[in-house]
């Protein structure tokens, strides 16, 4: 506490301005203006010195000083309020921003694969919530609209196969997506838009009726064992703002007492820009039947092998050839040379 007269802190001379209240009640039960300021620390040991009572209670020029005094601690508050805090309160401060603003910006964050949101889910049957919420409608529009070495026109893309990424953090990073595609035999019907109905209404109940065609088509192919064309694919799940960042110009509020952002300041911090999730495609490659039953024979293997390597490659769907026989054909065929000489 600093001393209402001169502004010297007292806090360090608690004592001896204690024992002179001691003091002074032992001569007297009631105590003065001077003693009682003492007793509540306002005034320094000097000041309690140098003045009386008499001085403290009706002297103008120790009123003046009080005033005057009084306006220097306004003014350093208001200058203190209008600075901010300073040093590790800063630091707390701008941390704690960047904490909440690092959280705005992951909420902000959208997938480029993203399946539509269905506002009205009562209007859909369970199946279709299902297979929307489900990674399985993630990884049909990946290899629909992100495979450019896959013609999927006039295609219904059936998902055989996918598998999350090894301790990736997101349900959305497959490893590997095995699809098969089919020939559009079912033609859907599609009723024009209602007054009442939204646009994302629309395509939500064209994107229902176009799941509903193909689960019937797929099916009827699959009873009369048609089969279709086999793809792997191998897509890598990235964020397209990864390591970029754009500033927030931050200024401290005295009125309400917390930082807040403006357009323009020479104050600013840099804050991660809200991720766009895609996807880049390693590789695809077209298999048989046949191929697809030795991956489903030996799907606990390969997906063994994934968790074994950060980069997956087509190479780990094949039958790897044992240790020697290579070695074992050259040498038979260099014998078979060597009887020819």
């Amino acid at each position: 506490m600093d001393c209402i007269i001169c502004g010297k802190q007292v806090v360090n001379e608690n004592n001896w301005l204690q024992k002179k209240v001691k003091d002074y009640l032992k001569t007297t039960s009631d105590l003065d203006v001077k003693h009682q300021w003492i007793k509540q620390w306002k005034i320094c040991y000097d000041c309690s010195e140098t003045y009386t009572n008499d001085n403290l209670v009706g002297n103008s020029e120790v009123l003046q000083k009080i005033e005057e005094q009084k306006k220097r601690k306004k003014q350093l508050g208001k200058a203190k309020r209008k600075q901010g805090p300073l040093g590790e309160a800063r630091a707390y401060y701008i941390e704690r921003y960047i904490d909440y603003a690092t959280c705005k910006a992951e909420e902000k964050g959208r997938n480029i694969a993203q399946p539509p949101y269905l506002k009205n889910s009562q209007q859909y049957d369970d199946a279709y919530i299902t297979y929307v919420k489900s990674n399985i409608s993630t990884a049909v529009l990946i290899v629909r609209d992100m495979v450019k070495d896959i013609d999927t026109k006039g295609k219904w893309i059936d998902v055989r196969h996918m598998e999350k990424r090894f301790l990736s953090h997101s349900d959305e990073d497959f490893s590997f997506i095995i699809v098969e595609l089919f020939s559009r035999k079912q033609k859907p019907t599609y009723p024009r838009q209602m007054t009442e109905e939204t646009n994302s209404d629309y395509k939500n109940r064209i994107a229902y009726i176009t799941w509903q065609t193909a689960t019937a088509d797929i099916h009827d192919q699959r009873t009369q064992e048609i089969k279709g064309d086999l793809y792997i694919v191998l897509p890598c799940l990235k964020n397209e703002h990864e390591n970029t960042y754009e500033k927030h110009h931050i200024v401290w509020d005295s009125s309400h007492r917390h930082f807040k952002r403006v357009r323009e300041s020479n104050q600013c911090v840099n804050i991660l820009k809200p991720p766009i999730w895609g996807y880049d495609i390693l590789a695809t490659k077209k298999i048989n039947h046949q191929q697809l039953r030795y991956i489903e024979k030996n799907l606990y293997q390969i997906i063994g092998k994934t968790h074994k390597k950060s980069a997956v490659t087509l190479s780990i769907f094949s039958p790897q050839k044992k240790k020697g026989t290579a070695s074992k054909l050259k040498r038979e065929l260099k014998g078979e040379r060597d009887r020819k000489n």
